[in-house]
């Protein structure tokens, strides 16, 4: 038997309106985790412009939008406030994917490359044509 030593997460990013959480995150979607102490649910690592990586904490909400299917894809998460369910409330969250042909700077990204062999082999379809721009803001995202 051997010992590991487990490193805490200290790029963890936690959508939310508390203090120390943010209220919007994106990146190109890199891989999900299995979180240690809360098994049921999966944290996602994005990969910013610059290479770093961060760590998006998982959530109910986000575990019924995003998968593993979604890894090297784009992805744009964002806290609308809270919910209300039968057992209390839950943390309404936006998530968009961009689905569509990557643009130049998107083919640019740090690790794009090494992660498009991530849509489960399947053909990416072509995008749906969408005339709603209320998802074209200036979100201050890198994308």
């Amino acid at each position: 038997m051997t010992w590991n030593k487990r490193e805490p997460v200290t790029n963890l990013v936690i959508l939310g309106d508390d203090e120390g959480q943010v209220r919007k995150v994106g990146g190109l979607l890199a891989s999900t985790k299995q979180d240690a102490a809360y098994p049921s649910r999966s944290n996602y690592e994005l990969v910013q412009r610059n290479g770093d990586s961060i760590w998006l904490a998982g959530s109910a909400s986000l575990g019924r939008q995003l998968s593993p299917h979604d890894v090297g894809k784009f992805v744009k998460a964002e806290f609308k406030g809270w919910g209300k369910a039968a057992q209390g409330k839950f943390k309404n969250i936006e998530v968009l994917v961009y689905e569509g042909e990557p643009t130049a700077d998107m083919k640019q990204w740090p690790r794009w490359k090494e992660l498009q062999h991530h849509n489960g082999g399947q053909a990416v379809p072509p995008p749906v044509e969408d005339d709603d721009d209320s998802l074209e803001d200036d979100d201050d995202l890198p994308f």
